[in-house]
């Protein structure tokens, strides 16, 4: 069970458009429960939304590297609720395959293009050390410009959070999103 208890149905109008107001406009899933957890502190829910919308509109991060690279974040964490839920919605829409989402739990690198194994470095590093070196910033730039490394350095830092309050929230993996693959 969840350390804080989702709201339950049914809203109050504010906490209904609250609650509605997150996620893609084309979801077929209930409203999360990691939403239905934050609806209880409003003001905090709000302001989490605008940041993250933010990294998927009117974004210059190609969405298949930021997919990679929220989902490595998720695994790095072991946070089996965020990294399901990209896995199953957004890794589609990305065109990151099932089983390259698994790879990014189990470590099975070698099914990822070479720049693609240098941005799951620049996640393992910033991850690590806070930091990119000076040669991951510049490898990183072979194919992103500084204004895309600055996009992907917020959208790790966000959903290092999300999955911080994910895991501290101890949220289950809904029915709907992919489950943690087994390492082998």
């Amino acid at each position: 069970m969840t350390r804080v208890a989702p709201l339950a149905p049914p809203w109050s109008d504010e906490d209904a458009a609250g609650i509605h107001s997150w996620g893609h406009p084309d979801r077929t899933y209930e409203p999360l429960m990691l939403v239905r957890c934050l609806q209880r502190h409003p003001n905090l829910a709000a302001r989490l939304r605008k940041l993250g919308e933010s990294l998927y509109a009117d974004t210059r991060l190609p969405p298949r590297l930021r997919t990679i690279a929220i989902l490595r974040i998720c695994a790095l964490l072991g946070c089996a609720y965020e990294w399901g839920g990209q896995a199953a919605f957004w890794g589609p829409i990305a065109g990151v395959r099932a089983d390259e989402c698994d790879a990014l739990v189990t470590g099975d690198l070698e099914k990822f293009d070479a720049f693609e194994r240098v941005l799951i470095a620049a996640v393992d590093e910033v991850e690590s050390v806070g930091t990119w070196s000076e040669h991951t910033w510049n490898a990183l730039g072979d194919k992103l410009d500084d204004e895309q490394r600055m996009e992907l350095l917020v959208a790790v830092g966000w959903y290092r959070t999300i999955c911080t309050l994910c895991n501290g929230l101890a949220l289950p993996v809904e029915a709907w999103m992919r489950p943690w693959p087994l390492r082998n």
